[in-house]
């Protein structure tokens, strides 16, 4: 009996932390802005790329649809992108269904007063002959109130 119960008990709590690990995080919704740094690193290989100097722009990100679109503005890959999410603790790891912007996947990190957001992503941006791997990172702060 004591077995069936700890059994019992062991994947109740499992399936419990399973379904609360994906669910959307409130805390993330809204507008934040900061400064985001876009960067072509170089790549050896027969269609390698050659590093560029890191460029710096103020960029804002728009969470909303329960976490399923951000849209990134003022910065150099602006426009609206459709994510398949996976929510972690304090964090978004998003992969790019569909988009304005050329970004393919990204990590946002929320600080743990809720009020600074930390970005690491990538894309692919124009380049002769192929498109170029750009690394982007930035710091957002939460305008307006939570």
């Amino acid at each position: 009996m004591k077995t069936n119960v700890l059994a019992t008990s062991l994947v109740l709590g499992l399936g419990l932390s399973v379904a609360s690990a994906g669910q959307p995080d409130p805390r993330f919704y809204g507008t934040w802005v900061g400064v985001e740094t876009y960067e072509i690193p170089t790549h050896a290989g027969p269609y390698g790329q050659r590093s560029e100097s890191p460029v710096k722009k103020s960029a804002v990100i728009e969470i909303g649809d329960s976490g399923q679109t951000l849209v990134f503005g003022q910065g150099l890959l602006q426009g609206r992108v459709e994510i398949s999410p996976k929510w972690g603790n304090n964090s978004l790891d998003f992969s790019v269904r569909a988009s304005t912007s050329r970004r393919t996947r990204g990590i946002l990190k929320l600080s743990a007063d809720g009020n600074t957001l930390t970005e690491t992503g990538f894309a692919l941006v124009p380049g002769t002959p192929f498109p170029l791997a750009c690394n982007i990172s930035g710091t957002f702060h939460r305008q307006g109130k939570k």
